[in-house]
């Protein structure tokens, strides 16, 4: 296989392994809790449906289904040797004669009478299989001796398909890196083809689970057929792939990956991932830099990855073929098997929870070693800071299942790092009824922890000035349907004298007025290159997730949307209504981005089409990540923290956010190492309350407050030092819904409208100096620091008395950013250069904190203290509100309004946190 070719496949494996991580982690995790005897298989499953039909594929009673699912790996019974050995015969050595001399080699398998799989890298077309082989029994007997091989040509006239290494979201069921050919039935020693079988594929779910062992069947480097029979594990799936544990080569591309205990093929096997460092670069087994030159042995791999069969079998039902190979198709399609399909069920399957409820177990399933606790108990997370004490990090995870009852499961926040402080972080889950703080209190006492902090919701400071009436379209309104009036005339009352807007309001100019803020922006035209440039860099939105509003349907990428609340691949905002929820906020953060037009609706007033849109059409796929219910980040922080992550493996080039919190230790390490990996992380800088909201107030992100259209900063704009730049935040023209859920447009207001301007206006950036940033900076974090300073440089004052301690270095000016010339950058110019350790807080103070953040919405707004109940404080947290207050504090008192005591905590919090430039 050509080398670059190799590189690309592993590289993408690479960051498939990386995005998921942490389930690999959890998994490995419960893959040795099992081979030490604590843990069932069934125990490290996550998903209820493919257990039960894993046991239903056992054909016996549940429980006993269970008991032998649940067996010794290493103990198997005659008739999987059997069924593995019949399948062993089916596969192929294929032989590659190249135009230059020599030969290629990889591995394939008979899945018909007359067809046979490998990977699209190993035949990538027609021209290449008519100078292919295939060839049986190229292997060794009971005595070592060589058998005498069978060869057979292969026939891509009379069948070829085929699905690139690469996804390509125009082309359906691309990037599955396989190819089926059709093969002679003669050999070409006149040997019949059907003496060696077919394997069956089967298209159903349920054939292995995560930790259970599997078969690799393989050819490796061309070599005598072999089996590898160490104990393997399946990690996890990925949308259309597989990662497990194995040993393989280069010559293994193709070969089969066989569930032992099922005996059922899983994956089509096309690659090792290969560990990097924090270069990108692949790195060998002594932990030095790899070179293309090294042979495989040497390089340190991560794991491997196959593509899942059932993906494959549905690309090849929905694949279409000339009509010339339509029987062989159809032929391959009723060789193949799928248990759970409805011609193969005589009989109506039982429910998921019936048949794990026949097994004895429950219908959730979590990943976790055993507790004596209720499902019905509540399940809790925590953030938990361990020692610096590296003796006492390494015994944290064997003592943490004994100290703490109710342990439900420990992963390591980033199990990658080389940082210090990353490293220290891991993440809890526990079932308890005690109070979330009182727990954390007692896991502190643990020798090997420093802090431990429940993860709880927590909502956004909200003014006493909300409404709830569908004529506001304010952001922070505290109870938000996504409906909203369409409001034209409060708009050209209001700022019929404004700088931005006055002539185009005297003019009656209706389009100009309502795209204000891309005037104010200066968005200029852009080059062919630029253009071209921008089509290949990714954008990732942290939002809500998308919708079916017509402005932005087209112009979101629904390859890599993911959604990290469901945990699943589909980032749809499920428009939940309610105290704080927000529905459709990603859509509107996303039109100021890719907004075109409204389609299929009677309204007649669109306009503000997005930043990276030309003609109503956009230029880039924007990728919507759902990270939230709410813009106010009701929820677990940790969520945020996997999706940036998430965005980071998955290379992309520009990040934004319009939500936030108070500061927490994990969202202050993921936008340290966004900055690290020179990803551009855009955040608002919050509504309502001077303090700048995290990760807006980090040093490694762009925080961006709002203007209006008189050019002067928006009231309710957070404010600091902490701000970057400004941008249109106040009146901004973004999409709704009306009563009658048909498609509008409204002037509303947030810096949430600001930030993706200032993100937009980074994918243009970086896409002008696509080659100068190349050739200039070698560290990621100068990406993002020479954006920040061209920003910075190129903003716009509209007057003297502008406060750059508060709103940034003036507003956003896309034509003056994209004509700056770069800057050069030393090391003392990186953002965290000489930043202090991060600050330790007393649990008390942590406690009062979120208390604080949470009670004055309830308190500051009527008629919603039941809609947002907050736990009364403990002890421990009263303590700490009265070493900052001169009166004892009630359980309640905290936050009844903004006194001293709770404005004083508040802001020596945030500033401990603060340390931009």
């Amino acid at each position: 296989m050509n080398i670059d070719v190799k590189r690309h496949i592993a590289d993408r494996a690479y960051s498939r392994y990386i995005s998921s991580l942490q389930e690999i982690e959890n998994v490995r995790n419960g893959i040795l809790h099992n081979r030490q005897g604590n843990k069932k298989v069934t125990e490290i499953n996550n998903s209820p449906d493919r257990l039960a039909k894993r046991i239903l594929r056992e054909g016996l009673p549940p429980d006993e289904a269970l008991e032998r699912i649940n067996g010794v790996p290493n103990f198997q019974d005659v008739a999987i040797l059997r069924k593995l050995f019949g399948m062993s015969t089916s596969i192929c050595r294929i032989m590659i004669s190249f135009d230059f001399g020599g030969t290629g080699y990889g591995t394939g398998f008979l899945i018909a009478s007359d067809l046979i799989i490998t990977n699209h890298h190993v035949l990538p077309d027609t021209a290449t299989a008519n100078t292919a082989q295939a060839q049986f029994g190229y292997e060794l007997d009971e005595k070592g001796n060589a058998l005498n091989p069978v060869s057979f040509r292969l026939r891509p006239d009379r069948f070829f398909l085929t699905s690139d290494i690469i996804k390509d979201q125009n082309v359906p069921f691309s990037g599955l890196d396989f190819s089926i050919v059709a093969i002679e039935t003669t050999s070409t020693d006149n040997q019949p083809l059907n003496q060696f079988g077919y394997i069956q594929l089967d298209g159903g779910t349920g054939k292995m689970l995560e930790g259970e062992n599997c078969v690799v069947i393989q050819h490796p480097q061309g070599d005598y057929k072999k089996v590898v029979l160490k104990d393997i594990r399946m990690l996890t799936l990925v949308d259309d792939f597989m990662i497990y544990e194995s040993d393989t080569s280069p010559g293994s591309s193709g070969s089969a990956v066989i569930a032992l205990g099922t005996g059922t093929i899983v994956s089509l096997h096309h690659s090792a991932v290969p560990r990097k460092n924090a270069q990108n670069q692949w790195l060998r087994k002594d932990g030095t830099v790899a070179s293309d030159g090294d042979n495989d042995d040497v390089i340190d791999w991560l794991g491997n990855e196959g593509i899942r069969i059932s993906s494959i079998v549905k690309a090849i039902q929905g694949m279409e073929v000339p009509v010339s190979m339509q029987a062989c198709k159809e032929q391959l399609l009723k060789a193949q098997v799928n248990m759970f399909s409805p011609q193969s069920t005589q009989m109506q399957q039982p429910s998921t929870q019936a048949i794990l409820q026949a097994a004895g177990l429950q219908s959730t399933i979590v990943a976790s070693a055993p507790a004596p606790t209720s499902e019905k108990t509540p399940l809790v997370y925590f953030e938990v800071e361990l020692t610096t004490q590296e003796n006492l990090q390494e015994n944290w995870i064997s003592q943490v299942w004994v100290q703490v009852p109710g342990l439900q499961s420990v992963e390591q926040l980033f199990p990658m790092a080389t940082a210090s402080t990353r490293r220290q972080l891991y993440y809890i889950g526990v079932r308890s009824s005690q109070s979330p703080w009182e727990l954390a209190a007692q896991i502190e006492t643990l020798p090997h922890v420093n802090a431990c902090t429940p993860d709880l919701p927590v909502q956004t400071y909200i003014n006493s000035g909300l409404q709830d009436k569908p004529a506001t379209a304010t952001e922070s309104q505290i109870f938000n349907t996504g409906r909203a009036v369409w409001n034209e005339k409060e708009f050209t009352d209001k700022w019929a004298e404004s700088s931005f807007c006055k002539d185009f309001i005297a003019q009656g100019n209706k389009l100009a007025y309502r795209q204000w803020n891309k005037s104010a922006i200066k968005l200029p035209s852009l080059s062919n290159a630029t253009r071209t440039n921008l089509s290949n860099l990714k954008l990732v939105q942290l939002d809500t997730g998308y919708s079916d509003h017509s402005k932005v349907r087209n112009g979101y990428n629904f390859n890599e949307d993911a959604d990290f609340i469901d945990d699943d691949n589909d980032a749809r905002d499920r428009m939940s209504t309610g105290p704080l929820l927000f529905p459709s906020h990603g859509t509107r953060t996303a039109s100021l981005v890719i907004g075109g037009k409204i389609t299929g609706s009677t309204f007649a007033n669109d306009g503000n089409s997005g930043v990276l849109s030309l003609d109503d059409s956009p230029l880039i796929k924007l990728v919507p990540y759902r990270i939230s219910k709410s813009v106010a980040l009701i929820g677990r922080g940790k969520d945020m923290v996997n999706a940036a992550t998430h965005a980071i493996n998955n290379n992309a080039d520009v990040m934004y956010m319009c939500m936030g919190s108070y500061p927490r230790p994990m969202i202050e390490e993921i936008a340290r190492l966004a900055y690290e990996k020179g990803v551009i992380w855009v955040c608002a800088a919050g509504n309502e309350v001077e303090l700048v909201i995290a990760p807006a107030m980090y040093p490694g992100t762009i925080a961006v407050a709002g203007i209006n259209p008189d050019g002067k900063p928006w009231k309710d704009s957070c404010r600091g030092p902490s701000v970057d730049i400004s941008a249109p935040g106040e009146d901004v023209y973004v999409p709704f819904l009306d009563k009658d859920d048909n498609d509008i447009m409204v002037f509303g207001s947030g810096t949430s409208y600001a930030a993706p301007q200032v993100a937009a206006a980074a994918m243009l950036w970086k896409a002008k100096r696509k080659e100068e940033l190349r050739n200039k900076y070698t560290m990621g974090w100068q990406i993002v620091e020479a954006f920040r300073r061209c920003l910075q440089k190129s903003a716009f004052k509209p007057g003297k008395d502008w406060e750059t301690d508060k709103y940034g270095a003036g507003i956003l000016d896309i034509t003056a950013l994209l004509n700056v010339e770069l800057p050069d950058l030393k090391p003392e110019d990186n953002a965290y250069f000489g930043q202090p350790p991060r600050p330790f807080w007393d649990l008390g103070i942590r406690e009062a904190v979120h208390h604080i953040w949470n009670t004055l919405i309830a308190k500051l707004t009527p008629d919603t203290e039941a809609a947002l109940s907050v736990a009364p404080l403990t002890q421990r947290g009263r303590l700490a509100l009265e070493a900052f207050s001169s009166t004892q504090a009630g359980p309640f008192e905290a936050a009844t309004n903004k006194t001293r005591a709770t404005r004083k905590i508040l802001d020596t919090y945030f500033e401990s946190y603060i340390a931009k430039s």
